[in-house]
């Protein structure tokens, strides 16, 4: 049964309504301010700029806005997050004509300090919207949304700015918010247990103090970093693969994607179908997944021909999010609602955070020692170091 009959859920219905074209908002958004930044500049280091100013604020505000997630009224919350996001495009959108280098600047920050407190409130609304033993279901047929959307929504947001311009993409945006703000008012989560008020920085401690001592999420917090670092960075300089490696160019880079998003659809579906489905634990086929990311990331590596380089990105795809999905289900599965904020938060943060200096380690290698040398020094050290985190986990039972 579909995502383990969440659909029967009305309230789930009505979030997932929303959600799914808040998320495509999400991509066209992001395409679009990167075609802005490249087309008011040509400079290629101005759209990283952008680009990192988008995504960056997370690192460091997102624990805040964690903990104001476990505070507030959460679907107040979404309004505000979601309309933030609406109200900042629309502005650059009015503002186009006169738009600058700056403007665009002060705008990706802008969407960078809101997504900061948009990722918590977001992973902490609809696991309360479902009883319990639908969690780990909520969460597979999202990771579905989500990997579909990186697929599909970029592809339109290309079509809308080659043929109407980036003016009307950023209304797309803003259209796709929409949906989301005409149901939350419809939305009734489970209200937070009662607890004493205390200071931020106390209910900041108390998140990182819970996620350190209760041994599920402790481990796959670590687990996700040792395999998001290699993981997921290889698969962020898929263009020095393509390029540096076979000397495919653009077209090559393009299979490459494909091929990643090809195996990550693969995964989702197969979560969202019911596959997989382990409830508050991190099981051995998540485990052996993991591992099996790693040896693909060294496969990508020695690859001699070109469709071994694909077959192994579509593994490390599959692996990427079978891992991820099942390690944020397994997280959010027994997780008190009144620490979701808090703790998913950290988890984004690992997410990432290790994502960013795994795509910096294996780059920064690849200069010295060449890509494929790069990627399969990575593989090994990724396994290596899941492995002594594995055994850890054994031996404390």
């Amino acid at each position: 049964m579909l995502a383990g009959g969440a659909f029967s859920n009305p309230q789930f219905r009505l979030f997932f309504l929303g959600i799914f074209f808040a998320v495509q908002a999400i991509w066209v958004q992001r395409v679009t301010l990167g075609w802005l930044a490249w087309e008011r500049t040509g400079s290629a280091g101005f759209v990283g700029l952008v680009a990192g100013l988008s995504l960056a604020p997370t690192l460091i505000l997102g624990p805040l806005f964690g903990v104001m997630a476990d505070r507030v009224d959460i679907r107040r919350a979404s309004l505000s997050t979601n309309g933030s996001m609406a109200a900042v495009l629309a502005a650059l959108a009015l503002a186009l004509p006169w738009t600058g280098p700056v403007a665009l600047v002060l705008a990706a920050l802008a969407i960078g300090v809101i997504s900061s407190a948009h990722h918590p409130v977001r992973m902490s609304l609809g696991p309360r919207l479902v009883p319990a033993d639908m969690v780990q279901h909520v969460v597979s047929i999202t990771a579905l949304n989500f990997n579909l959307a990186r697929l599909i929504a970029p592809v339109i947001a290309g079509w809308v700015i080659a043929t109407a311009g980036a003016e009307v993409a950023l209304w797309v945006s803003v259209a796709c918010y929409m949906p989301m703000l005409i149901v939350l008012p419809r939305l009734s989560p489970r209200a937070l247990p009662p607890r004493p008020r205390a200071s931020i920085l106390s209910d900041l401690l108390d998140g990182l103090r819970y996620a350190l001592t209760a041994p599920l999420v402790r481990n796959a917090l670590l687990l996700t970093l040792a395999f998001a670092m290699v993981v997921r960075g290889a698969l962020e300089v898929l263009p020095v693969l393509a390029d540096g490696a076979f000397g495919r160019g653009a077209a090559g880079l393009g299979m490459l994607t494909a091929a990643a998003g090809a195996g990550a659809i693969s995964s989702a579906f197969l979560k969202a179908v019911g596959l997989g489905a382990f409830g508050a634990r991190i099981a051995p086929a998540v485990l052996w997944a993991a591992m099996a990311g790693q040896g693909a990331v060294v496969a990508m590596g020695l690859a001699p021909v070109w469709p071994m380089a694909l077959a192994a990105t579509v593994v490390a795809g599959f692996c990427s999010t079978w891992v991820g999905v099942s390690m944020q289900a397994a997280i959010q599965t027994d997780l008190p609602d009144g620490y979701r904020g808090r703790v998913m938060s950290l988890w984004i943060v690992m997410g990432f955070g290790s994502v960013a200096l795994g795509a910096f380690a294996v780059g920064g290698l690849a200069e010295w020692i060449g890509i494929s040398a790069a990627l399969v020094a990575g593989g090994l050290a990724g396994a290596v170091a899941q492995g002594a985190i594995i055994l850890g986990m054994q031996r404390r039972g």
